[in-house]
């Protein structure tokens, strides 16, 4: 055991021992990074075989002598896969049970026959010496892995340092047996401990380079995710710059970020944004309904007031959508106002006529029927008036069609100041208008009626034309139990007829056809 003490075998077991409590923490710290595995997996088991041979050394068991050397040789086995396994190649699997297989057949062979053991020794050496070869190979050639270049040439040059070693052993082995050398222990033969002396250091040596390879994979990796993570963000500050649409960044409430659109549309400096509560851009009705979607975390097309600092508010859309798992919430906001403003003007030309600005015909008699429908369960007054300007026919061809229209635009504007806001009118034709008067009784309609014909006497559409006269006749009627508003606007017509007949600018009732008034105190 003394000898043993002082000898390279326990030296280089304890360095051996260091690899693979190395290579331990190497595969742990660097997962999933292929190839540690293999060669913590390696260095255990080689590791074994040593502890198993030198059981075999005290106790000259046999089996522990086949199992040691061959423990050995499938370590270093595995240890090598791991070369193929980090540089991407298809593993070889086969080196493993070819080796071992090998050795034992050879070793059982020895306890048999009583072998040579300068013979078996050459044998394991020739073995293990041709091991690396492959690996060897492939860490000079490989062309497409320039970051481990360095560290794959000192692999390769501790491979071969290790492999030249081994074989030199298994030389040697084979001259003891064919010059008939007598046994020497293990820990006392040159041959037998030179690969202790050299190829183990050579190993440790290797050893630092399979490491420096896998770091140097590690930073490769984590550089290639920087660059990934600083382009996307990149990419990303590109689209947000891009967009049309003003964009946030929102955590519990607050912006984070913000792109420059979103300066745009709120009159604020990003340094302004940054911090401030995403409610204060929004006016003080659209707040509960954004503090409701950001505690929803999420929210399609919902439409809200934003608040420039200059320009006052406009109309707006936001969308609102979570960002990762870190509660950050993605707020986009795009301006509607055009949008708006375009329904505005469409509903307008669906609704409005387009020279006075009052109810067309078809949304009259839309507007129409909630009152009527309400006079029919409640019996409350109503009444229809059908307006028609006097001689306008000669109007536009004395004066031109322009001077008809600014007639049209006058009159209009002088019925509006006659009604009350509930009341509804419309241009009903040409020349012809028709008002709808709410809770008002025929009496009261034809006084209303009357007031508007005086005011109208004094009219001037175009103060140039002086001598230019505007009149107009009307036809009043009320509502009766079951009335459409087809019947009410052929009774109100059959008044204006008789208006029309009787003289013009006057107003007459139907069913009171035979009613005429001519003056009514205001």
């Amino acid at each position: 055991m003394s000898a043993l003490y002082f000898s390279p075998m326990l030296l280089g077991l304890c360095l051996l021992l260091a690899i693979a409590v190395a290579a331990t923490a190497l595969w742990l710290v660097s997962r999933p990074i292929a190839g540690p595995g293999f060669w913590m997996a390696g260095s255990w088991t080689l590791i074994g075989g040593i502890v198993l041979f030198i059981g075999f050394m005290v106790t000259g068991s046999p089996t522990l002598n086949v199992l040691g050397n061959a423990g050995q040789l499938a370590g270093e086995a595995i240890f090598l896969l791991g070369v193929f396994r980090f540089m991407g190649r298809p593993l070889p699997w086969w080196i493993v049970p070819l080796s071992v297989g090998t050795m034992v057949g050879f070793n059982i062979h020895y306890w048999i026959y009583a072998g040579n053991s300068d013979f078996l020794m050459g044998v394991y050496s020739t073995i293990a010496g041709l091991l690396p070869l492959q690996a060897i190979w492939l860490l000079m050639r490989a062309r497409d892995d320039a970051v481990t270049r360095p560290a794959r040439l000192l692999v390769a040059i501790s491979l071969l340092i290790y492999s030249v070693v081994t074989l030199i052993r298994g030389a040697l082995g084979y001259l003891d047996w064919w010059q008939q050398q007598p046994y020497e222990m293990p820990y006392e033969s040159f041959s037998y401990l030179l690969p202790y002396n050299f190829a183990i250091p050579a190993m440790v040596m290797g050893f630092i380079g399979v490491t420096l390879m896998t770091m140097q994979r590690i930073l490769a990796r984590s550089q290639h995710h920087a660059q990934a993570a600083e382009h996307s963000a990149q990419r990303f500050e590109r689209l947000l710059s891009a967009t049309s649409s003003g964009v946030a960044i929102v955590q519990a409430e607050q912006i984070q970020d913000a792109n420059i659109r979103l300066e745009q549309m709120t009159g604020r400096r990003r340094s302004e944004l940054l911090g401030l509560p995403v409610s204060r851009l929004f006016n003080h009705d659209s707040q509960p309904a954004l503090l409701a979607s950001l505690e929803q975390g999420r929210v399609r097309q919902l439409e809200v007031q934003v608040l420039h600092q200059q320009q006052g508010q406009f109309d707006a859309e936001i969308n609102l959508e979570p960002l990762g798992n870190n509660g950050d919430q993605i707020l986009e906001l795009r301006d509607i106002s055009h949008h708006k403003a375009l329904e505005a003007q469409l509903h307008a030309l669906a609704t409005r006529d387009s020279l006075t600005g009052v109810l067309n015909r078809r949304a009259f008699d839309q507007a129409v029927q909630p009152e009527l429908a309400r006079c029919e369960r409640h019996g409350h007054p109503l009444s229809l008036a059908l307006l028609d300007l006097d001689h306008f026919k000669q109007i536009n061809d004395q004066y031109g069609h322009s001077m008809g229209d600014k007639v049209l635009q006058s009159f209009t504007l002088c019925c509006q100041q006659h009604i009350r806001s509930s009341d509804r009118l419309a241009r009903f034709g040409g020349e012809e208008f028709i008002i709808l008067l709410v809770d008002t009784d025929a009496a009261a309609a034809l006084r209303l009626m009357q007031r508007l014909r005086l005011s109208v006497h004094q009219l001037q559409a175009d103060p140039a034309q002086s001598d230019l006269m505007v009149r107009f006749s009307a036809g009043v009627t009320q509502w009766q139990a079951g009335d459409t508003l087809d019947s009410m606007v052929r009774r109100a017509d059959r008044a204006l007829y008789q208006a029309k007949g009787a003289g013009r600018d006057q107003v007459h009732c139907w069913p009171l056809a035979n009613e005429k008034i001519d003056h009514v105190d205001p």
